[in-house]
């Protein structure tokens, strides 16, 4: 009986040393160690991908429709640092930069009784927007074999904006006014641009990773987040071929005004991950996850 003991507890002693150092068979480390960097990234893309290419649900657009999980915000970095085995620290980084410029065209009209006038540039629109994300926080995890469990908490901030602003190539002047391009009371806008949009969340999260190869993880993760998005004043610049109110004028003259945007806001919200809407979900549901 003492034998059978004894067996037992070297056989359990033999099996945690293995589970608590796990590797491949070219003796390559498979799970987290104290030091390492970890770098990921939105796993569902490759999915898509994958699927796509296999005809899986019969889906070959750019976006398959896979069995999903919690959707959240994939233009996020992931990164952490292993303090231990078991305790990792976790940030998240997205600067997402988006610039378009659009030429329009059309009759010079300076020239309205030219019966074959010149095609020229009218205008010329440029929209800009941007956000900001950064996230932190700890996770803990336990488990022996290639499937960890993890949970933990982290803060999110982020800061988003946007702007129009338009080119006009005619001037507002006595000139196309005689043309007829402009009247008295004729306006446009120049600028329109948004206040700049503050977000901040605490969230907490619990998930699953599974080491597919040494180093190599594929993570699936959900949270709980409590989120608060401020939406401030913006601001709109608007030409004028108009007598300005206050002045003492008798012929209208160009002018540009320059007011307060027409809204603002703030949002509050707990929820599943999306807290207060996309912009708060700090990871992917899948993730791809890469130990240095």
């Amino acid at each position: 009986m003492r034998k059978i003991v004894f067996i037992l507890l070297g056989l359990f002693l033999i099996f945690q040393a293995n589970s608590q150092d796990l590797k491949s068979k070219k003796g390559h480390v498979i799970l987290p160690e104290a030091g390492d960097y970890v770098l990921g990234f939105d796993a569902v893309p490759l999915l898509d991908f994958a699927l796509n290419a296999v005809n899986i649900m019969n889906n070959t657009g750019q976006t398959a429709q896979h069995p999903g999980f919690v959707n959240g915000f994939s233009n996020v970095i992931v990164g952490k640092y292993y303090v231990t085995p078991t305790l990792a620290y976790r940030g998240r980084l997205g600067i997402n930069t988006l610039n378009t410029s659009v030429k329009s065209y059309g009759d010079d009209p300076l020239q309205p009784t030219n019966p074959k006038p010149d095609n020229i540039l009218l205008m010329t629109s440029k929209n800009s927007a941007n956000t900001v994300f950064l996230g932190g926080g700890l996770e803990y995890r336990r488990g022996h074999n290639r499937l960890q469990g993890f949970y933990g908490g982290e803060v999110m901030l982020g800061f988003s904006s946007s702007k129009t602003k338009n080119n006009f190539e005619i001037e507002y002047n006595t000139e196309a006014e005689t043309a007829g391009y402009v009247s008295n009371g004729s306006s446009r806008v120049l600028l329109n641009k948004s206040g700049t949009s503050v977000m901040f969340g605490v969230r907490g999260f619990v998930g699953v990773e599974y080491f597919v190869l040494p180093k190599i993880s594929l993570a699936a993760e959900f949270g709980w987040g409590l989120g608060v998005v401020t939406s401030p004043r913006g601001k709109i610049e608007t030409e004028y071929w108009s007598i300005e109110p206050g002045s003492s004028a008798t012929n209208p003259y160009q002018y540009v005004e320059e007011v307060e945007g027409n809204s603002s806001g703030m949002s509050f919200g707990f929820g599943v991950d999306d807290g207060v809407g996309q912009a708060l979900a700090a990871s992917a549901a899948l993730t791809v996850l890469f130990h240095f």
